[in-house]
């Protein structure tokens, strides 16, 4: 299947584009309002809904003497000291932390369709090149089969000449191919397949650096940088979402020490005993239930909330040290990108200019064709290296950009 290409949307629009057809986003959307039912619940005049129960009884099995009693009595569960403020301060953490969640799936989302972009953008350049390689072979094949008619060349040299252009087809086939792949990769997320635009004005590239602490971040040292001050590794949204967590957990590890029992019940109970001939009446009455804590009951619960909390802490401790590493990978490599693309400039340059000056030698008959075939397929990859290099060196710009939890 091959796919058309329309280099016409920036990369923002496509991350956009993927994060409009996300389907995870529904889990948020669950999530945060799982929060808010949590957060009303905790607002609430009592913990759990009020009951009523009836009790009736009579002697008839016994002594058959028409004594009847009737209670009736309705109740209420009620908060346990701060169990309600904690309630809500645990359903306000975890709302936060959904957000912020989501934050980093966006971030998340939009270094995967960087990767998608580069590599189809790495695919259009190769089949670009392709193209451009076939169609000066073919002139060369075209050229060495016209000498041969007329008794100048050789017809090993039309040969020659003809199978490097046929090579150049198959080339260029599966460069098609590979390039039909990447975009309906990238299609699968943004929902069309347009390519969309890598390259950032470079006026622009050093805002992708992080201030002047940026030489700090390729040093060895990657937990030097993730002090308490507000610096880019703690504003990262994989960060932020991970102190989220970290809070939320511990939220819910203060309200499961505040729920060191069941909620203690209060009711209203109203009794009618009934005796021919007997003064009993109808009385009122108050109930009340109050359970006792028990270590078998609460030493589970709380060491899985600390466990959570512990699980929290320790995700935050690695998302820590994997941005600074990510953040540190990316300033290197794209000094690096930028440095292989002035050398593959220079080298295409200088490979396109010798193919020229071969070509008219070889049309003067200075040259065999073999040296003009050669110099054909130097030139070309140099000059795919040049193209290759310049898409990584803007994908590398993107992806540093991506690792200071901006979004391009």
């Amino acid at each position: 299947m091959l796919v058309t290409t329309t280099a016409a949307e920036t990369l923002h629009d496509a991350i956009e584009e993927a994060w409009a057809r996300l389907p995870q986003r529904a889990e948020t959307k669950a999530a945060s309002d799982l929060a808010a039912a949590k957060f009303r619940s905790g607002a609430a005049l009592f913990p759990d809904a009020p009951y009523s129960e009836g009790e009736y009884d009579d002697d008839r099995a016994g002594s058959n003497d028409n004594y009847h009693t009737t209670r009736v009595g309705v109740g209420t569960p009620l908060w346990l000291p701060g169990e309600g403020t904690a309630t809500q301060r645990a359903a306000s953490a975890e709302g936060r932390a959904a957000l912020a969640g989501d934050a980093a799936a966006h971030l998340a989302l939009a270094q995967q369709v960087l990767d998608l972009a580069t590599r189809a953008w790495l695919a259009k350049v190769s089949r670009d090149v392709a193209q451009a390689r076939l169609r000066s072979d073919q002139a060369l094949s075209a050229g060495a089969a016209d000498r041969f008619r007329v008794g100048e060349g050789a017809q090993s040299d039309a040969l020659a000449a003809d199978a490097a252009a046929q090579t150049d087809a198959l080339d260029l086939n599966d460069a098609d191919a590979s390039l039909s792949a990447a975009l309906l990769a990238l299609s699968s997320l943004t929902g069309r397949a347009a390519l969309p635009v890598l390259t950032v004005d470079r006026t622009q590239r050093a805002d992708a650096l992080v201030g002047n602490d940026a030489d700090a971040l390729v040093g060895n040292d990657a937990d030097a940088i993730v002090g308490d001050d507000a610096n880019a590794i703690e504003r990262h949204p994989r960060i932020v979402a991970e102190r989220q967590a970290v809070a939320a957990a511990e939220a819910r590890e203060r309200l499961v020490r505040l729920q060191d029992r069941a909620d203690p019940e209060l009711g209203l109970q109203v009794t009618n005993d009934k005796q021919p001939g007997s003064p009993w009446d109808t009385r009122l009455g108050v109930t009340f239930r109050v359970p006792f804590a028990s270590a078998a009951r609460n030493a589970p619960l709380r060491a899985a909330a600390a466990q959570e909390v512990t699980r929290a802490m320790v995700r935050l401790t690695l998302a820590r040290r994997e941005v600074a590493a990510s953040l540190a990978e990316a300033t290197l490599r794209q000094a690096a990108a930028e440095r292989a693309t002035l050398a593959a400039d220079r080298a295409a340059d200088d490979l396109q200019r010798r193919r020229q000056q071969i070509d008219r030698a070889w049309r003067v008959g200075e040259v065999p064709l073999i040296e003009a075939v050669r110099a054909n397929a130097a030139a070309f990859e140099a000059e795919l290296a040049r193209d290759r290099a310049r898409t990584q060196r803007d994908a590398a710009i993107q992806r540093l950009t991506l690792a200071t939890g901006r979004l391009p």
